[in-house]
């Protein structure tokens, strides 16, 4: 009888806990689903020709950049190219990737500016960003 009352008590009391927990981390986990595939739409665009990835990786992060209440999707791929910076411009100019919610995200492009040896490719970044509402998530407040 006394090992039933304890066994009550203990989820009386980790029952709401865990409800609390995970009234938060679903929206969390959600959020993360979508950085997760936004950064695999980034890496899976084809780069422009003699063009290559450093590694086959995105890095992402989920944020509150700014004022508001809104979640921020920022996701970076690594590249290599021989093409010069403005053939490279060019080609993101036109690339057509599809945001968290929107149709084609915003593209940003970051160059290496200390390699001056000819013959070796430029290093540069391709940086996609998005925002949707905030929600539970509570990185975005």
């Amino acid at each position: 009888m006394r090992s039933g009352c304890l066994v009550a008590v203990a989820c009386a009391l980790l029952v709401p806990f865990a409800g609390l927990f995970l009234l938060f981390a679903i929206p969390a986990w959600a959020n993360d689903r979508k950085l997760a595939a936004f950064g695999d739409r980034l890496l899976a665009y084809p780069p422009p020709p003699e063009t290559f990835h450093r590694d086959n990786t995105a890095d992402g992060s989920i944020a509150l950049r700014g004022n508001g209440n809104h979640c921020d999707y920022q996701v970076r791929v690594a590249l290599s190219t021989h093409l010069s910076e403005g053939s490279v411009l060019r080609y993101y100019a036109a690339a057509r990737i599809p945001g968290v919610e929107t149709e084609r995200a915003p593209l940003r492009i970051y160059f290496e500016r200390d390699q001056d040896a000819d013959g070796l490719p430029t290093s540069f970044i391709v940086e996609a960003y998005d925002s949707t509402d905030a929600g539970l998530d509570l990185r975005c407040h």
